[in-house]
């Protein structure tokens, strides 16, 4: 009897409890595999969420607008190349001032002197009056000439060109800045423009690339100091030849002058 009785006790409760347990924990473990796979998803989600929060939150960066705000983006080397500007500036200002017709070649003085030329015979006299009442470039050249006429051909070349060379020296003088200017500035802005990309991918390397935010007004400011590099270069290098060209055109004008009366007093020898 006893023994039925415990028979039936386990068969009735302690097998189903059993069962019940074991199947408890046969569902636990799929339940913790998939919350263990789903864990890093939630957490990449949740970083994503919080740099998206914190990008929003960052106040916007004002960008450039104006001639002056894009030199300050340009960086250290717009210092350089605004002191050149202003030089280029204010040494063509001078030169145009140095350079003008009446302090080379009075235009009355080289129309009394053609009519001179042209006249049968040349009056040598009248000419160094002419010369004497319009002091310039050309009166100092044909002084040398006139005071030497009657010497040999070889002599009087050699005082002209003496004397050529060191009125043409003066009137190109301060235009090798012009060149130097014209050489450096690209190099500069370069130098400038390679700076700030450096600068721009370290902060890149530091804060993350993000959406091209970051990266793209950095690049854009360093390659202000290539425009404003060349924006001095191109003037400059015209300035160079201009001057130059314009110093060529006066030398040989005053060239055919000497050369006419030196002919001149070849043929009244003969």
């Amino acid at each position: 009897m006893c023994r039925t009785t415990v028979a039936i006790f386990i068969s009735v409760f302690l097998l189903p409890a059993a069962a019940a347990g074991l199947d408890a924990q046969g569902s636990a473990a799929p339940a913790a595999g998939k919350t263990s796979q789903l864990q890093p998803q939630a957490d990449a989600a949740e970083a994503g969420q919080e740099q998206q929060d914190s990008s929003k939150q960052a106040p916007a960066r004002k960008q450039p607008e104006t001639v002056l705000e894009f030199a300050v983006a340009g960086g250290v080397m717009m210092i350089p190349l605004s002191l050149a500007s202003v030089a280029i500036m204010a040494f063509l200002i001078e030169r145009i001032l140095v350079l003008r017709r009446k302090n080379i070649i009075p235009q009355a003085l080289a129309d009394r002197l053609k009519g001179i030329l042209n006249a049968k015979p040349v009056d040598v006299a009248s000419a160094q009056l002419a010369v004497r009442e319009h002091p310039s470039a050309a009166s100092r050249i044909l002084t040398a000439v006139f005071e030497r006429l009657g010497s040999e051909r070889r002599e009087i070349e050699s005082v002209v060109n003496d004397v050529a060379q060191a009125e043409g020296y003066q009137m190109r003088r301060n235009v090798w800045l012009f060149a130097v200017i014209s050489s450096l500035g690209p190099l500069m802005g370069l130098l400038g423009t390679v700076a700030g990309l450096v600068q721009a991918f370290r902060e890149v390397a530091i804060n993350g690339l993000g959406s091209g935010a970051t990266l793209a007004p950095g690049i854009y400011e360093a390659l202000v100091t290539t425009v404003a590099g060349l924006a001095v270069a191109i003037p400059a290098i015209f300035i160079y030849y201009a001057i130059n060209a314009r110093v060529d055109s006066f030398l040989f004008e005053i060239d055919r002058l000497v050369a006419g009366f030196v002919n001149a007093s070849d043929r009244g020898r003969a």
